[in-house]
């Protein structure tokens, strides 16, 4: 499941439900948790539940997951009996997520479908490896800085050096589970160059994709968290250049001046793989 961009819809909002699949997200995610009032829960997982389980449309079409309300919340026992009953849903957020334990309990309860653990507290983020390693099939990590900053008591800045730090824990911790890592939503809509700015260092850092709140994101997104074509066109041929040489028994080899080896091979597949 390769993970760019994924958009918030609200549960309770049906009339955006189409032009949420229809945004050019590679996923979206009904949310039953933080777009959703406390009075209105009940009314989410129903407006949710019908309409994960009409048939879904055939030819392509982006992963449908579902944000259920944190672990820890009177809410998770209903959210769960939802999940049990949903055909049309290909993996489960979980937010607030502060150890393994709560993923654990939710993949046994989500049948087959996948959980993407949502960072967003001291205690999550301090946990992120283990977390990481929950179960086996975990799809990627997601940070959330909102939270985390309000938690912190600090204002979240475009430049973003208060967020380096957890945002290398959740990105380190994807890495060594062979997991993706998602970055946090931008929430001034309308600002595209600071969210471009921001999905560009989240990048950096290693993110493979970003959360959305809006569908004017999403190119935005998909535009930054895709390779471009010089950045294929090189890895393609230091891959191509390597691989003449490792028939021939060489392990390092000169391109344009510069050293090529294992490192730099690997980095260069892992784009080819993303440019797909």
């Amino acid at each position: 499941m390769r993970l760019r961009s994924l958009l918030f819809v609200p549960g309770t909002r049906p009339d955006r439900f189409e032009k949420a699949l229809a945004s050019g997200a590679d996923a979206v995610i009904f949310d039953l948790e933080d777009a959703v009032e406390a009075s209105r829960k009940a009314d989410a997982r129903r407006i949710v539940g019908e309409f994960l389980t009409a048939p879904a449309p055939d030819g392509p079409r982006p992963q449908r997951l579902l944000r259920v309300n944190p672990a820890q919340s009177h809410w998770f026992d209903d959210d769960l009996d939802l999940v049990r009953r949903l055909e049309g849903v290909d993996g489960i957020v979980l937010p607030k997520c502060e150890a393994r334990e709560g993923v654990s309990a939710l993949a046994a309860a989500a049948v087959s479908r996948q959980v993407l653990p949502l960072l967003e507290t001291p205690r999550g983020i301090l946990n992120a490896a283990s977390i990481a390693a929950a179960e086996p099939t975990i799809p990627a990590l997601i940070f959330g800085a909102e939270d985390l900053t309000a938690e912190l008591g600090i204002p979240r800045t475009i430049d973003g050096d208060e967020l380096i730090f957890p945002r290398s824990q959740v990105v380190l911790a994807a890495a060594s589970a062979g997991a993706d890592a998602i970055d946090a939503v931008l929430i001034d809509i309308t600002a595209l160059d600071d969210l471009r700015r921001d999905a560009r260092r989240g990048r950096a850092l290693g993110f493979t994709g970003k959360m959305a709140i809006h569908p004017s994101q999403v190119p935005v997104i998909n535009e930054v968290f895709t390779p471009t074509a010089e950045e294929t066109a090189r890895a393609r041929r230091i891959v191509e250049a390597f691989d003449a040489a490792a028939a021939t028994g060489e392990g390092v080899i000169r391109l344009d001046d510069r050293m090529v080896d294992m490192p730099v091979v690997a980095r260069a597949r892992k784009i080819l793989r993303s440019s797909g």
